[in-house]
């Protein structure tokens, strides 16, 4: 039970952090549920399942009242993001990929992320 209270508290942290940055699944979901014991594939898998329509459609239907969504520019990203997560997933689902190599890509986009935004925030 606790460690479904757990969950929940992340994907809230999650929510929060995709409806005010857009960053929640993937960057806050994933390192905090494999913390908490989660495995990187199930994690993952939640990461996704996350963003499949309950974390994305309140944060879109309210973007989209503002006009803060680009439709042109967001088809062509979700085009290419959908040939990505194809990629992915079939990476991941017949072994391509392991969990320990799995554990390195999430940290080094982390920590190029990481990067990206600490020079942005103070030194732009």
């Amino acid at each position: 039970m606790i460690q479904l209270i757990l969950y929940f508290l992340i994907g809230s942290l999650a929510g929060i952090s995709m409806g005010t940055v857009g960053v929640g699944a993937g960057v806050i979901s994933i390192p905090l549920l494999t913390y908490c014991g989660m495995s990187i594939n199930n994690a993952v898998g939640a990461g996704l399942f996350m963003q499949l329509l309950p974390q994305s459609l309140p944060g879109f239907y309210l973007y989209h009242k503002k006009g803060y969504i680009d439709y042109l520019s967001s088809c062509v990203v979700v085009l290419g993001s959908l040939v990505g997560i194809l990629c992915g997933a079939y990476l991941i689902t017949n072994d391509y990929i392991s969990e320990k190599m799995l554990y390195k890509l999430l940290t080094i986009l982390l920590i190029i992320v990481s990067i990206y935004y600490t020079k942005k925030s103070f030194f732009d």
